[in-house]
This record gives C-alpha cells, sequence and structure tokens, in this order.
C-alpha cells in the first residue's frame, strides 16, 4: 500500500514509518522539510491544516502515486494546570492541534478517493486513553479525543467512499519522554502499535469503527 501520514515527524508517526516501510511506500505530510534521512518521504505543506486541498495539489505536483491509506497521528500530549485554568486562548490552540487536524485529514482522504474513483481509501485516526478518560492536566486532549471518535462515526456514516476507523492507543507509548511512567505504569510499543495499525488498515471490515488496543 502507499500510505500517507499526518503527524509524520512526531514521535509516533516517526515510528509507524520506520516499522510500515519495509512492507509500504509511505508519504509523510510536515510542516517543514526535515533535517535528516526519514523513513518516510516528505511532503512539505506547511498550512495543511487550513488548506488541505494544498495537500492533494502537492502531491499531483510531485506525480505521485495513488493513495490508498491515510493515518492521522496528530496531536500530542502534555501535563498542565486545569482545563479551565489554562484559558480559552490555550483551549483554542488544542482545538486547532488535534480536532482540527483530524478534521482536515479526513477531507484529504474525501478528496483522495474522490480523484482514485471506485478504489476505497482506508483511513485510519489514532486516539488515545485520553478520550474515554477524563484526564486531569490534560482535560482538553480528553474534550478533544472524546470527539474525535465522533467526528470520525460521522464520517464513516456520510461517505460510500472511505473506510473510517479509529485505534485508540489505551496506555502510553514506549520511547516517548513525555510520559509520567512513574508506579510502574506499562506501555505499548511502537512494533505493537504499528501491527495493529497494519491489521486494521489491511482488513478494515474486520475491526469496528472505533478499536482500543491495550497493554
Amino acid at each position: 500500500m502507499h500510505i500517507l501520514i499526518f503527524g509524520a515527524s512526531g514521535h509516533v508517526g516517526t515510528g509507524l514509518a520506520q516499522h510500515l516501510s519495509a512492507d509500504h511506500r509511505i508519504t509523510g505530510i510536515v510542516r517543514s522539510q526535515p533535517e535528516s534521512t526519514t523513513a518516510y518521504e516528505p511532503v512539505v505543506v506547511p498550512d495543511w491544516v487550513d488548506r488541505p486541498q494544498a495537500v492533494i495539489d502537492e502531491l499531483h505536483r510531485l506525480d505521485a502515486s495513488s493513495v490508498d491509506a491515510v493515518i492521522a497521528a496528530v496531536g500530542g500530549w502534555y501535563v498542565d494546570i486545569s482545563m479551565i485554568a489554562r484559558g480559552i486562548a490555550s483551549f483554542d490552540e488544542d482545538y486547532s492541534s488535534y480536532l482540527r487536524g483530524h478534521f482536515a485529514a479526513c477531507a484529504v482522504s474525501e478528496a483522495l478517493a474522490e480523484a482514485a474513483g471506485s478504489a476505497h481509501v482506508r483511513h485510519l485516526a489514532l486516539n488515545g486513553v485520553a478520550s474515554v478518560e477524563a484526564c486531569v492536566g490534560s482535560g482538553a486532549i480528553s474534550v478533544f479525543g472524546a470527539a474525535q471518535e465522533m467526528l470520525i462515526r460521522v464520517a464513516e456514516a456520510e461517505t460510500d467512499s472511505v473506510d473510517y476507523r479509529e485505534l485508540k492507543v489505551m496506555a502510553p507509548i514506549g520511547g516517548d519522554d513525555r510520559n509520567d511512567l512513574r508506579g510502574g505504569v506499562e506501555t505499548i510499543s511502537l512494533p505493537q502499535v504499528a501491527e495493529a495499525v497494519s491489521a486494521v488498515l489491511t482488513r478494515p471490515d474486520e475491526h469496528e469503527i472505533s478499536t482500543q488496543l491495550g497493554v
């Protein structure tokens, strides 16, 4: 498959590209050109969240092959003061980074499917435990993570050309130094995430719209 990754330069996106590139062609949508060699072919679209069509235009300009699947690994993680105390400006920033980014990725998948004609595009959005638990200090992530599942469910209900799925990773992903692992918290390795991602993308009909990956 030719897989397009949003968030390819992040911890999860980079790890997925490394593990999936052995069997698939990987293209990563990034805001700036990476400084070092990557396991994905970088396509630079600085304002892709604001202009999803720019992704389609750039892929066309580069004469890239048809995209079979899209992975949205956008957003990040933080632990801070309470959601309300952080203020509306920070809440808006989190919305732009998380839910708005996922909406833009869905818009790209729809455009890719339209260009592909009869072929279905497979779209997989990554989510986390914060979407089902009220995580203190990461409240906006919980809010937008919960909304993300509904975004995917609505998108799936409204299309005949994209297979929308979501994978909730229900534990911290290993190797990310932003995670607080005090107290013996178990982690999920990037190879485990990549294996689950591959399974959903390869056989979407065998998976629910939202699937959980636990330790």
